[in-house]
């Protein structure tokens, strides 16, 4: 389970550099790394050592601060935890509740310095645990959350846009099944707003796909591989309205970035990206730019392409190009994009994409598809920074 792209989705994105002292304070010892530093265009790294941990989640929230979310791996005896760097992946110290084995990472969102959430899957009883924190993560709270079942693509994620308001969306592509859940106590209850398969008084979910809340009121659907349209509510998830941007037919949507009254939404069609502005709140939109020569995904994904937007002239794209993870950027709003990296091999099984998380024009992380191999670069993709997930796993 990988978490999928920007958090324009989740994740502490109202973290900033003035929670450092707070994250300081709660983080356990460090967890040592081994990094190679390498060019882009440059052999991949050896392979680290075997471990029961993988690569759940990744995110960069600023400039030299990041979070990674490890669980449980093959062997399947691993523990959810959270573990935080503030040098830009050159160290990690724990931060995060004690979990218990095989349990695997679902999602984390920080609202900000104090106020945070860690959804925690187990791999054995299929329960959901969110534990709660209110003091920076020094303390952590549980309780239960709707579940979901243990099948490709299945995952509970988590958004709040205050400390008592937020929403909870349970996929499970296999069935196809989705869930979305409202709580306004913080997380220890939850109502079910909307279902993909109304059984009861809940509205309905016109798609399988992705939300992000922008208020206690307006979210937007989108993304997945069955996220052929975009959709957006004004009633806290209970009703969506199709939202009409021009895209050709069979294209699918990620989720938009919003920056003030200004909104980018990406959308895949086949093997292209193109960027879409509206800046009416999303009533009536524009091209902004296109690239044509990216492949959807590792040969066999059909969801969108992985796009981090951090602001409105600034893009960072993953995707793979002849079974290798590519990275392009843009700093003049898509209008032209560079192609800054193509050395990591994608394994000839996986059908894995490629997750890019950005802050800015310099700073950006990368899981590689297929590899669990995490990458961190602070100046534009000159040099890559290889990110050990062994050694994050043996830093208990």
């Amino acid at each position: 389970m990988l978490a999928s792209g920007d958090r324009s989705k989740r994740l502490a994105a109202a973290l900033s550099t003035a929670c450092l002292a707070v994250l300081i304070a709660a983080c356990g010892r460090g967890a040592g790394t081994t990094t190679d530093t390498q060019p882009a265009g440059a052999a991949p790294s050896r392979q680290p050592a075997a471990t029961s941990e993988s690569v759940n989640l990744i995110d960069l929230t600023a400039p030299d601060l990041g979070l990674i979310g490890l669980g449980t791996g093959a062997q399947g005896n691993g523990s959810a935890r959270l573990v935080v760097s503030l040098d830009n992946g050159r160290s990690f110290s724990a931060i995060g509740p004690a979990t218990a084995a095989g349990t695997a990472t679902d999602d984390a969102f920080f609202l900000n310095r104090e106020d945070g959430w860690f959804a925690v899957f187990n791999t054995g009883t299929s329960a959901e645990t969110l534990y709660r924190t209110t003091n920076g993560g020094r303390v952590w709270h549980s309780s239960g959350a709707p579940e979901h079942v243990q099948a490709a693509g299945s995952q509970d994620t988590v958004q709040f846009v205050s400390a008592e308001r937020g929403w909870l969306l349970s996929v499970q592509p296999t069935g196809p099944l989705e869930l979305l859940a409202m709580t306004a106590d913080g997380g220890a209850t939850w109502q079910v707003v909307a279902s993909l398969h109304p059984s009861g008084g809940e509205g309905l979910l016109p798609v399988l796909g992705l939300v992000q809340f922008t208020s206690t009121m307006t979210g937007w659907l989108g993304g997945g591989q069955y996220g052929k349209a975009l959709y957006r509510t004004s009633d806290g998830g209970r009703t969506w309205q199709y939202v009409k941007v021009p895209a050709p037919a069979g294209s699918v949507f990620g989720l938009p970035s919003i920056f003030g009254t200004t909104l980018v939404e990406p959308v895949t069609t086949g093997t292209s990206l193109a960027l879409y502005r509206s800046t009416d709140g999303g009533t009536h939109w524009s091209e902004l730019s296109a690239l044509t020569d990216a492949d959807a995904g590792a040969g066999c994904s059909t969801g969108p392409l992985s796009v981090s937007l951090p602001t409105a002239q600034v893009g960072w794209l993953a995707t793979v190009r002849m079974r290798h993870t590519v990275v392009y950027r843009t700093t003049d709003g898509g209008l032209h994009w560079i192609r800054i990296a193509t050395s990591w091999a994608v394994p000839a099984d996986s059908c894995e994409a490629p997750v890019i998380q950005a802050t800015d024009a310099l700073h950006a992380w990368l899981l590689t598809a297929g590899t669990s191999r995490v990458y961190a670069t602070g100046n534009g993709g000159a040099t890559w920074t290889r990110i050990d997930p062994a050694a994050l796993a043996a830093g208990g």
